[in-house]
């Protein structure tokens, strides 16, 4: 993590441009994030009264997450999500589970372009609106009492929507809820340019 802040850092300290604008074509942010969601871990789920079960184990678990999105648009961004989690415990018999989740991102700026139409000022350079959606996979691993521990996929994929604040020019607090990625997610937003 340290190593990431490391990058980060004089991106923040010594870019020279600045936008007038929360979002844009040229806009580069990563933000960091702490939330809960709720992956599917596709495989065997081992309920102690029934036994092995084939299916799918969904288990709402705390996340650290990190996320980029990278303007293709004047109102639209891709990215990547990325995290770890884990959870304590399940209906399904296991101990926990930890997850190591990582996808894809689109979202559509609504916010900037509803200003750009309007031709009002609604603060649409420190605040960013947007919806947007997700899809991924990762790795995931059940733990059990009396059985063996499991190492099984992911896969998620939702829709979600989010704000991002900026209280200065190049850091802001993002807040984003749904379903895929994750249920809901708050934390810090860095602009990279």
């Amino acid at each position: 993590m340290k190593y990431l802040f490391a990058l980060i850092i004089p991106y923040l300290l010594f870019s020279e441009h600045v936008t007038a604008q929360a979002w844009s074509k040229d806009t580069k942010v990563i933000s960091l994030g702490l939330g809960a969601a709720n992956y599917y871990h596709l495989g065997t789920t081992r309920a102690p009264l029934f036994g092995p079960t084939r299916g799918f184990y969904s288990p709402i678990t705390g996340q650290l997450s990190v996320e980029g999105e990278f303007g293709v648009h004047q109102y639209v961004g891709v990215g990547f999500s990325t995290g770890f989690g884990g959870a304590a415990g399940s209906l399904f018999g296991s101990k926990g589970s930890i997850n190591v989740p990582f996808g894809a991102l689109a979202n559509f700026h609504f916010y900037q372009l509803i200003e750009d139409k309007m031709g009002k000022n609604l603060h649409a350079d420190v605040l960013d609106i947007f919806v947007g959606v997700n899809i991924g996979t990762g790795i995931g691993v059940i733990f059990y009492d009396n059985v063996s521990d499991q190492v099984v996929p992911l896969a998620f994929g939702g829709v979600h929507a989010g704000a991002r604040w900026y209280f200065a020019d190049k850091i802001g607090l993002t807040g984003q809820f749904g379903f895929g990625k994750s249920l809901i997610d708050l934390g810090l937003v860095f602009k990279l340019n």
